[in-house]
């Protein structure tokens, strides 16, 4: 058999070649097959619990969506026992909290009166106890630090009106609920991230269906609330793409502000920014490949991951896909 020497400029270029795709495999968002699908949904909720990823609630009735990371599959659990939607999901021991939410049909939705709470272990549903009637509101940030689950803002008459920047806290242990100061701004389709003792609320907007003005005023301005002195204070450099419906993960000392939607009727947002903590400044990071509002980003097994959500204005259409990006290639150190 003939052996033909194969120059090395060839060889060399082919080994660049393979180093350049598989740094851009790692610094950039990619699509991921799963080998089955899920119940696509907007304004849910996908959160981490343990070693798996959930997607939660959505308009009409879900069932949870099981993601296994390892094995790249999603398994359908229990439907909610009512229709929840427009809520930051967050966890407490051995269960999955949703509170502030609204449920109905647009633009008249109404709060959901409760928190409710789903136990993955159990795949059940469970009722939880209900929100003071004078603090109703959905499209809320729900945030939790140790026993103590902090609500902030949202809007009391579905997409019509009433924005409010109300802040409670309701203590699990104890099962009462505090009244807090205000917030510096009023807005829904907002979410938080917490990092330290401080919960940072960015994006949303105030939504005025009453006045045709939906989607144009959204917010961009960072507020932090200090959970020790309950103290709020706004950041000087706002969000430089505001935008509503985002997606927010906390790394460390910073955060990323993920996706999103506004007055551009044609599509959702793609972009990702990061806020460091430290140096309040904000910086540009790699976008998603499918703008999408409506969703949530986990972390699990060193990668960040979105699923499902919205990817124009509003409500359709209702996506399918999965994006994945290494941890690293977001939370970098280049300060």
């Amino acid at each position: 058999m003939k052996i033909t020497n194969i120059p090395l400029f060839f060889v060399v270029l082919c080994v660049s070649l393979c180093v350049v795709l598989d740094a851009t495999a790692t610094t950039t968002w990619q699509q991921v097959e799963t080998s089955n699908s899920f119940s696509a949904r907007h304004e849910a909720g996908f959160v981490k619990f343990e070693d798996k990823g959930y997607l939660i609630g959505g308009r009409g009735v879900k069932a949870v969506d099981e993601f296994d990371p390892d094995l790249l599959s999603w398994r359908p659990l229990q439907a909610s026992p009512i229709e929840l939607h427009h809520f930051q999901p967050s966890v407490w021991q051995n269960k999955i909290v949703i509170a502030g939410a609204l449920t109905g049909a647009y633009p008249a939705e109404t709060p959901v009166r409760n928190i409710y709470y789903f136990y993955p272990h159990k795949n059940k549903w469970e009722k939880g106890p209900a929100i003071p009637e004078a603090r109703l509101r959905g499209s809320a940030v729900a945030v939790i630090k140790n026993n103590s689950l902090y609500l902030i803002g949202g809007i009391t008459n579905g997409h019509l009106d009433g924005n409010v920047n109300w802040v409670d806290r309701y203590d699990f242990i104890t099962n009462t609920w505090t009244i807090l100061d205000d917030a510096p701004h009023a807005r829904d389709h907002a979410q938080a991230a917490l990092i330290n003792n401080h919960i940072y609320v960015a994006g949303g907007r105030r939504t005025l269906g009453k006045h045709k003005q939906v989607f144009e005023l959204v917010e961009g301005k960072l507020d932090v609330l200090n959970i020790e002195t309950n103290e709020w204070k706004v950041v000087q450099n706002e969000l430089p793409t505001p935008r509503a419906g985002i997606a927010i993960f906390a790394h460390q000392d910073d955060f990323i502000v993920v996706g999103g939607e506004s007055a551009d009727p044609n599509k959702a947002h793609e972009e990702v920014h990061l806020f460091d903590s430290q140096s309040k400044q904000w910086r540009k990071k790699p976008s998603l490949i499918q703008g999408r509002h409506g969703s949530g980003v986990i972390e699990i097994n060193g990668y960040l991951w979105i699923a499902s959500g919205s990817g124009m204005q509003g409500g359709s259409p209702e996506l399918n896909t999965v994006e994945r990006i290494k941890l690293d290639a977001i939370f970098t150190n280049d300060k």
